[in-house]
């Protein structure tokens, strides 16, 4: 057996044994990239309108006041019109008068939880995220296959075959090969990036990066105008976006060791968000961390001046869900995901056919 043929046997039987982890992936994918699309391009009839310094801080104030249980507050841009403040699983929209536009809990919409846990764990807890991981690994390693045996054939490469014509085998297997071809980059950084979502001590130490020291301009404590315009004077140039702060674990107390004003100062730390330029793809990678009780900015990191494996460690979840992502990206990953369902039936029932119909043919 020369190693084309080792490749092809390892292409059919690994994607078959992976087959119905992939499709149950790809299609709750589809689902919840649509909702995520869904909102992204709901503009909740509000024109943008960019704010001012004292306008930022006069919202930062008012919206952690009233929503104390919310860690970001992400200011208008002309992608999202209009303020958001956020937490996992849940946003609230408001318009420039602070006035409620729309309370969304992604968990509250129809099936969203189910396919969620369906797309994390199989609903079968932690073990299935592992089994998730490594299922995702196998199809980024058939992905890689699948490329190479295409270019040992590309001769026959037929625009005109995208398209099963019929149910036959061989238009199924034809449309796999050209489909696949088409979504075989985006498909291997979904699978691979999913794997390393579950393991991310693998690449979250690259973004333990420790910024340059350098001199900040000084604040008042407590006085979110004078830091937000201490923060806009280091990077001048770009744009304030987002206001966050810790968000809290469920569960998790602080530590006995710990005295009051540790634990208070610590809640102060918070963290100010800038895109470099409006043509960003990662946005709020630029940011700046400020202790909101002194005034004093103890770190400010561009995305840029980050070394190579920090601003690759950067985009590993991005490039799974689209988080912090333009519209555009999640709709690409979107129609990867319905696409990738539609190559695995074809393979699924092709493979079936010609192995286990041959077999019952010849025990006839």
């Amino acid at each position: 057996m020369n190693m084309v043929s080792i490749l092809k046997w390892l292409h059919n039987w690994i994607g078959f044994v992976i087959s119905i982890t992939m499709l149950i992936v790809l299609t709750t994918g589809v689902y919840l990239g649509s909702v995520d699309l869904l909102k992204r391009t709901d503009s909740l009839g509000q024109t943008f309108v960019p704010q001012t310094i004292e306008q930022k801080a006069e919202t930062v104030a008012k919206v952690f006041e009233r929503y104390p249980e919310m860690s970001t507050v992400r200011f208008p841009t002309e992608h999202t019109p209009y303020i958001q403040a956020t937490t996992r699983g849940k946003a609230i929209a408001l318009d420039s008068e602070l006035n409620e536009l729309a309370n969304r809990a992604s968990f509250d919409l129809p099936f969203y939880e189910t396919a969620f846990w369906l797309h994390r764990n199989f609903l079968i807890d932690n073990g299935g995220k592992y089994i998730n991981a490594w299922a995702s690994l196998a199809g980024a390693i058939v992905t890689l296959i699948g490329i190479y045996l295409w270019w040992r054939v590309r001769n026959g490469f037929r625009l005109k075959q995208t398209l099963p014509k019929n149910t036959r085998s061989s238009s199924l297997l034809k449309s796999h090969i050209q489909l696949g071809l088409f979504i075989s980059i985006p498909l291997f950084i979904l699978c691979l990036s999913g794997f390393l979502i579950t393991y991310n001590s693998l690449w979250t130490g690259a973004l333990n990066q420790k910024p340059v020291t350098q001199s900040f301009p000084l604040s008042q404590s407590n006085d979110w105008l004078s830091q937000l315009n201490s923060a806009q004077q280091v990077w001048p140039d770009a744009e304030l976006v987002s206001v966050s702060k810790p968000r809290s674990k469920p569960g998790k107390k602080p530590s006995p060791d710990m005295q009051g004003d540790a634990i208070k100062l610590q809640a102060q730390m918070f963290s100010i968000q800038f895109d470099e330029h409006p043509g960003v793809w990662l946005r709020e990678a630029d940011r700046i961390s400020i202790n909101h009780t002194t005034g004093v900015i103890e770190s400010a990191l561009k995305h840029s001046d980050r070394p190579l494996s920090g601003r690759i460690a950067s985009f590993v979840r991005p490039l799974h869900d689209g988080l912090n992502m333009p519209a555009s990206y999640v709709a690409l990953i979107t129609l990867v995901s319905l696409i990738g369902t539609g190559i695995l039936s074809f393979s699924l029932v092709t493979f079936c056919r010609r192995t286990f119909g041959r077999k019952a043919k010849k025990a006839a």
